[in-house]
């Protein structure tokens, strides 16, 4: 179960930063020359299980448009971006939440 718990922990770690990351694009939306960032929450997540590296790999996102400034922030994307970062950062929120309660009762039931 501790197993477990260091995931979701792990799970909400790499969903905060993310979310720092998309909020950066979304405050540079107006910035000229400004490239849209991201991170692979899917590889973060891999590399912290395994114990590869704490440090997250950001790399620019693929730009469906570029604006003739340069910027490569698409707000729809990065609002649907957060959107995904929200829901997972919720999740494991509510599980880790629930293991915890878990133990309370296994502990109160010893």
């Amino acid at each position: 179960m501790a197993d477990n718990m260091v995931v979701l922990q792990k799970m909400l770690d790499i969903a905060a930063f993310r979310h720092k990351v998309l909020a950066s694009n979304i405050a540079n939306a107006d910035t000229p020359g400004y490239k849209a960032k991201d991170i692979s929450f899917e590889k973060e997540l891999q590399k912290a299980v395994t114990g590869v590296s704490t440090d997250y790999e950001i790399t620019e996102s693929q730009p469906t448009l570029q604006n003739r400034d340069f910027n490569t922030v698409d707000l729809n994307i990065e609002m649907a971006k957060v959107a995904e970062n929200t829901l997972i950062y919720n999740t494991a929120t509510q599980l880790l939440s629930t293991k915890i309660r878990m133990m309370k009762d296994a502990l109160k039931g010893a």
